[in-house]
This record gives structure tokens, sequence and C-alpha cells, in this order.
């Protein structure tokens, strides 16, 4: 089960850039479509930043500590404290 869930974090850490670039290219190939191979290279970069940072976390970290990490969040305050805390700070 930890396999799937690392390899679930792994493709969301790959998609990232992935889908970014691609999404450019694509938009770059609409535009004019002479830039073909412009579009191209963005999609393969894309590709490669993603494989790139995806495996770099991987062996740093790892994909569920780091991802935990991204969406942990502190305590929510109350609207109380956050008027005590605005008025020592002032």
């Amino acid at each position: 089960m930890n396999k799937l869930a690392e390899l679930y974090y792994w493709l969301r850490i790959f998609l990232s850039p992935f889908i970014l670039l691609n999404a450019l290219g694509i938009y770059i190939y609409w535009s004019n479509e002479k830039l073909w191979w412009l579009s191209i290279l963005i999609g393969l970069l894309g590709c490669v930043l993603g494989l790139y940072f995806a495996e770099r976390i991987r062996k740093r970290l790892g994909t569920s500590q780091f991802m935990s990490e991204i969406h942990h969040t502190d305590d929510v305050k109350t609207y109380e404290e956050i008027v005590q805390s605005d008025r020592t700070n002032n």
C-alpha cells in the first residue's frame, strides 16, 4: 500500500511541470502552426523537468513526506485570537 501512495504522489509531482509546459506548447502551436518544433521542444522540456523534480524529491525526502509537508496546516485561529494578536503587535 505504501508503494501505491508513493507512486500516486510521484505522479502528482511529475504532472505539475508536465501539464503546465505542455499547455503552453499547445497554446503556441494553436497561435502559430509554423512553430510546431517549439511546442514539441517545450513539451519535452516539461517531461524532463517533471522527471527531474519527481526523482529528486523521491530520493531526498520521499514523495509522501514531501506532500504531507505541503498539505500540513497549523491550527486555525479563531477571530478573537487574530484580533488579540493584532492588538499586541501594534
